[in-house]
């Protein structure tokens, strides 16, 4: 499995984790962050295994879109006017690759 698979594939797996919180009752704004802070962890750590030139490429599109080389930060997706679950979603979804022409 390449890196970007296991990427996805942790990702992914963020999902059953949002599903036992919401089991456990804890509050959809409870749930955001805390699959906001590891899906952040997560697109660090495999953004540092990434080879050069591509992961410089990476951490510079982050910046251009998001204003920081990590990804969005809550306050940046809740200003876009993104719903507690929305974030929990997103947060559960790899989205597409980025560009490298």
């Amino acid at each position: 499995m390449n890196l970007r698979s296991r990427y996805e594939q942790a990702v992914r797996e963020l999902r059953e984790r949002a599903h036992a919180m919401q089991r456990e009752g804890l509050a959809a704004e409870a749930i955001a962050r805390n699959l906001h802070a590891e899906r952040i962890r997560l697109a660090s750590h495999f953004k540092e295994l990434t080879p050069e030139p591509y992961r410089s490429r990476i951490y510079e599109r982050t910046l251009q879109v998001y204003g920081n080389e990590f990804g969005p930060s809550i306050e940046f997706l809740r200003a876009s006017g993104k719903s507690w679950e929305a974030i929990i979603d997103s947060a559960t979804r790899p989205g597409l690759p980025p560009p490298f022409d």
